[in-house]
């Protein structure tokens, strides 16, 4: 009797080990969660249009505050497209966000602000999830474009001095 139930303790020893063995084999953790909710907001900041300050998008169109704001959910479509009256798509996935500047040349909001940004220029997109993501870093294809994380719900793209603002133009930021 005795060694039956050593038996069965050492298999049951065995089996919790392997159990937990192959879950550290589990696949890496994806950063953006589909299906989570999002909305994008805006900022911009700069030395020759804001003194230097950074002000919500609104308040530079003169339209009611948190008018310009998106949700969207993410999935496989682009989630915010024609994003701030025309500028950009936004796509974000489970673990890249992408930017394409879709205005075209002579539009009516931007023709007379496509340029190379200036230093002392950041124009930043706050995401903020429903819930918290499992982003602990990023890298982007742009020098001028960065990340920010400023809580596990809130990412925040920030671009600035050096950024090529004209039709076309593209970045993609890579989460891990």
């Amino acid at each position: 009797m005795k060694s039956s139930r050593l038996g069965f303790a050492l298999s049951a020893i065995l089996c919790s080990f392997l159990l937990f063995t192959s879950c550290e084999e589990d696949s890496p953790t994806i950063p953006i969660s589909a299906g989570s909710s999002v909305t994008v907001t805006n900022t911009f900041e700069s030395i020759a249009f804001t003194n230097g300050v950074e002000q919500a998008i609104e308040d530079l169109f003169q339209v009611p505050a948190g008018s310009l704001a998106a949700t969207a959910n993410v999935g496989d479509a682009v989630e915010f497209s024609a994003y701030l009256l025309g500028l950009y798509d936004i796509d974000i996935s489970g673990n890249s966000i992408s930017f394409e500047v879709v205005a075209q040349a002579g539009d009516s909001t931007y023709g007379s602000l496509f340029r190379t940004l200036e230093a002392g220029t950041t124009d930043r997109y706050y995401l903020t999830f429903d819930k918290s993501q499992n982003v602990s870093g990023s890298s982007s294809n742009n020098a001028s474009v960065g990340l920010r994380l400023d809580s596990d719900n809130v990412l925040v793209v920030e671009i600035g001095e050096g950024f090529d603002f004209n039709p076309g133009s593209s970045f993609e930021i890579t989460l891990n």
